[in-house]
């Protein structure tokens, strides 16, 4: 069953080309562009021409890989559990894609199953720190009045679950449907997009957009955030790629996507010994679901 699985690790950021959309499963998060094709799909082909910083996997090692990953031991943040979210959406998808496999569907509906046997089994004691839970704690301890978020995807509403019950919560984005329905939800307030002279106002800001190519939080915008916010003052940025630009950096008040990863590093061994015994149990857990498979095929 996995021999004809194919993934292809990708760097953050990459472009793929629209046939490769229209043909394969991709998860797309802030450290990597996961591509997985079932390879008896004659016209699934991909193009590594545009990047040469690319990781292929194939069979069990594409399966227990992408076990690795759902369950969070790929992640900078080890055994986060946001990219639980971020899987299903990709399968949401997948699933409304007119070209889809009912091999690959199969597949990564027990990489579900897998993962959350693996998380119950060995991750639920790792207590691993979630992006928005890092920058509410970062965020929380100036002890501010009111907050700002930008964006209106998931980390958007989980920034804020994070901030609503302490903090005054104000949110701005691009979509405006997506933004009403979080402002309905939670009872936050709502600003203009990109009212850059508005933003400004807000000591305490979260930004959860990422972007391809262009940046549009710049210099001059910090320039004056910092002007009106001179003492108590922090821009945690969870985009990736990152919209911002500017020479600020953690001593001013700007803590990039870098500095969250460092402030969620475990290094207890005992967590440690955790994940060794979770990565060994995966690659276990992917050969008898592959046995299970091509019994099941051969029936």
């Amino acid at each position: 069953m996995f021999e004809h699985l194919k993934l292809n690790n990708f760097p953050s950021g990459h472009i793929l080309s629209q046939d490769l959309k229209e043909n394969a499963f991709i998860m797309q998060t802030c450290q990597r562009t996961l591509v997985l094709t079932y390879e008896n799909q004659s016209s699934t082909q991909l193009d590594i021409t545009q990047v040469s910083a690319t990781t292929e996997l194939y069979g069990e090692k594409a399966y227990t890989y992408l076990l690795e990953v759902i369950c969070g031991l790929q992640s900078k943040l080890l055994g986060e559990n946001e990219i639980v979210s971020q899987f299903k959406t990709a399968y949401k998808t997948y699933i409304a894609q007119p070209k889809k496999s009912n091999q690959l569907l199969l597949i990564l509906e027990k990489l579900f199953q897998d993962a959350k046997k693996i998380r119950s089994d060995y991750l639920l004691g790792l207590s691993q720190k979630t992006y928005a839970s890092i920058a509410r704690r970062a965020i929380h301890q100036h002890q501010p009045e009111k907050v700002l978020i930008l964006g209106s995807g998931q980390l958007a509403e989980d920034l804020v679950n994070q901030f609503k019950k302490k903090t005054q919560v104000f949110i701005s984005a691009r979509n405006e449907t997506k933004l009403s329905e979080i402002k309905n939800l939670h009872g936050v307030e709502t600003i203009d997009w990109k009212n850059f002279e508005h933003y400004a106002q807000f000591g305490f800001i979260a930004n959860s957009i990422g972007c391809g190519k262009n940046k549009f939080i710049l210099q001059d915008f910090f320039d004056l955030w910092f002007k009106h916010n001179q003492y108590k003052r922090l821009f945690v940025d969870l985009g990736s790629p990152s919209v911002i630009e500017t020479d600020y950096q953690l001593e001013d008040g700007v803590m990039r996507l870098e500095d969250v990863f460092n402030e969620g590093a475990i290094k207890e061994e005992h967590k440690l010994a955790q994940v060794a015994k979770a990565r060994m149990a995966m690659g276990e857990l992917s050969k008898h679901r592959n046995n299970i498979l091509k019994n099941k095929f051969k029936r």
